[in-house]
């Protein structure tokens, strides 16, 4: 009677994942749909899947956790969504940057020539004028160091 209870208590528990009297088919196909979702938002985040795209895998890692069926990847889920959230809003910085860098670099069309060589001058002119500050002091610096210190 022993060994009979020992092979079905082995017997339930080698097949908990196949088929097990407490679990509906119904709840193993939810569970094998919504485990679907979390592996397509993970492809979708892989850098070799060139057809792949964060906003995608943050719709699917979503509708993942969102799901009421019984989920194995929580947390997975919940720091992969985490990171592509932060990686989108990361690519919208990196998109305003380089367009303000963009229109820096552009010359302005309200200014004129003449302007611009103006603003130039004044510029070379306060280069210049802080250059023979900082050579006024390194020169006093130089005068400081080179005079002989009275020992006391």
């Amino acid at each position: 009677m022993r060994r009979f209870a020992l092979a079905a208590v082995l017997l339930c528990t080698a097949c908990a994942h196949a088929w097990s009297p407490f679990r509906s088919t119904s709840d193993v196909r939810a569970e094998a749909a919504v485990d679907s979702i979390y592996w397509r938002a993970v492809a979708h985040l892989s850098p070799n899947n060139k057809n792949g795209s964060r906003d995608s895998a943050v719709t699917l890692l979503d509708a993942y956790l969102k799901s009421p069926a019984a989920k194995k990847h929580v947390a997975e889920a919940t720091t992969l969504l985490d990171l592509a959230r932060d990686a989108q809003q990361l690519a919208k910085v990196q998109a305003a940057l380089q367009q303000a860098r963009a229109d820096a670099d552009r010359p302005r069309s309200d200014s004129s020539p003449a302007t611009r060589d103006e603003s130039a001058v004044k510029e070379i002119e306060r280069l210049k004028a802080e250059l023979a500050r900082a050579n006024e002091e390194l020169e006093r610096i130089k005068k400081r160091l080179a005079a002989p210190q009275a020992k006391p």
